[in-house]
């Protein structure tokens, strides 16, 4: 069995964004798969119940491939675009070995950011 690694990311706008900004930022986000190398898919999914909440799934095949991701020129203005754009960005992590990869104390810190 392969061990997949996964990172959910939940994107809170503002309620004044405007639709042109919002639908670009996540169009930015469909656009990464065949721009950063062992990307495996992603999915970018607007919340039912918050109509200010993107999700963002990315899959890779292991956490090497995540870090990877995550330092290639291609993620660093998603990243920069978030920021500016989102009232509050979580990220989650997880692999479907363990519950969490993350040691603890570490999960409060690294899982919640607000912008």
């Amino acid at each position: 069995m392969t061990t997949m690694f996964y990172q959910l990311v939940s994107f809170t706008f503002p309620d004044d964004i405007p639709n042109e900004t919002r639908n670009a930022f996540e169009d930015s986000l469909r656009s990464l798969p065949g721009k950063i190398p062992n990307l495996e898919d992603v999915r970018v999914i607007r919340a039912y119940d918050d109509v200010n909440v993107t999700g963002y799934v990315s899959v890779f095949r292991s956490e090497a491939d995540y870090q990877s991701y995550l330092e290639h020129p291609e993620h660093a203005p998603i990243g920069t675009l978030a920021d500016r754009v989102c009232s509050q960005i979580r990220r989650l992590l997880l692999d479907d070995d363990r519950p969490s990869v993350l040691a603890p104390g570490q999960q409060d810190e690294q899982l919640s950011h607000s912008a």
